[in-house]
């Protein structure tokens, strides 16, 4: 099991790390959503290994944001990551 909590502190570690301040998961707003293998379009995510649904778990802290790419019963993670808001997270080449 992928739990929403695990990856919601693994996020915090990492926009810990990247922003040189302590991040705590209840400084983050969170919000998961339903999503179609094709509407996924992050940086570092491979569409062609995913099933045709997953849940992508974000995560808002200021100006940055983590995510978390999920199957629907959350057993497996098919990726993880941050990025600011002022830089581009998107893939310009789908299924990349």
């Amino acid at each position: 099991m992928v739990s929403f909590a695990d990856v919601q502190v693994q996020i915090c570690e990492q926009l810990s790390e990247k922003l040189g301040e302590q991040v705590e998961p209840d400084q983050v707003g969170c919000e998961s959503i339903k999503l179609a293998r094709e509407e996924i379009n992050y940086k570092g995510i491979n569409t062609s290994l995913l099933p045709d649904w997953v849940l992508i778990h974000m995560f808002i802290y200021g100006d940055w944001a983590g995510y978390a790419v999920v199957n629907l019963k959350q057993t497996k993670l098919y990726g993880l990551g941050t990025f600011c808001f002022n830089d581009e997270p998107f893939s310009n080449e789908e299924g990349k």
